[in-house]
């Protein structure tokens, strides 16, 4: 685990952009799925082909965006090595995937640290009433130390992320993975300073994709990713305790 700022100008230390960059210099593989951000505040899962594809989607989107599917799609295609961005829950269904498969086909998984995404319609209701603006002009939005950031017109407005609560997808309170365990690289802000991503490599395949970047590094802050860890564990107790209750 470390701290990383890359020379990429992206969401915190552009950490997963220069990573799918340089999976692609590398050809380490072939295709790889990202979330792009279309009209207004909404995505979709996209294939990028290459670096360019890469640098035009840059930045986090804080919604529920089904990229497994885009997965099962490229496989059914042929494709043979895909490097996928996403949240706890879908790299564990992607490793799940790749398991079945095997041999046959070579996953490589960015995940992102993820304590939950965001309903559009929700979440814009709440920031308009909170706030003041409209979300669908936010030139990019940020979650850190427990504020929601967002940028309208070159100002930088805010609030509290338990503000927001009400706008949460309601599965994530029963989902227990902060940090993308299942994932071959993890990425995320918490556990490093402003402008800087927190690194996590886990598997054999993530160090032949960390091993040959270029990037400033620094110690990463382990306690305040373990804290957030257990405080998304504990919730999931406690949402999975409320169930069996009403059962």
């Amino acid at each position: 685990m470390f701290s990383a700022k890359t020379s990429i100008e992206g969401q915190d230390g552009g950490v997963v952009s220069t990573l799918l960059v340089n999976g692609f210099n590398e050809h380490l593989f072939d295709v790889a799925i990202i979330v792009r951000r279309m009209k207004g505040y909404t995505a979709e899962a996209a294939v990028a082909m290459n670096s360019s594809d890469v640098l035009a989607a840059k930045g986090t989107k804080y919604l529920r965006v089904n990229v497994t599917k885009k997965l099962r799609e490229l496989i059914n295609q042929g494709k043979k090595r895909i490097a996928i961005v996403c949240t706890p829950c879908e790299a564990k269904a992607a490793k799940k995937i790749q398991k079945t498969l095997k041999k046959d086909c070579q996953i490589t998984v960015l995940g992102l640290f993820c304590f939950e995404a965001f309903n559009k319609t929700k979440l814009t209701k709440e920031i308009k009433a909170r706030l003041g603006v409209d979300l669908d002009k936010a030139t990019k939005t940020q979650v850190r130390l427990g504020k929601f950031l967002l940028e309208v017109n070159g100002k930088e407005y805010g609030c509290s992320v338990k503000d927001l609560d009400v706008a949460a997808e309601k599965a994530c309170s029963f989902c227990d993975d902060f940090t993308s365990r299942f994932a071959d690289v993890s990425v995320g802000s918490a556990g490093s300073k402003q402008g800087y991503s927190t690194v996590v490599v886990r598997s054999k395949v993530g160090e032949k994709l960390v091993e040959t970047l270029d990037v400033s590094r620094e110690m990463a802050d382990k306690q305040e990713v373990a804290r957030l860890s257990e405080s998304k564990r504990e919730r999931a107790k406690k949402s999975f305790s409320a169930l069996n209750k009403h059962k």
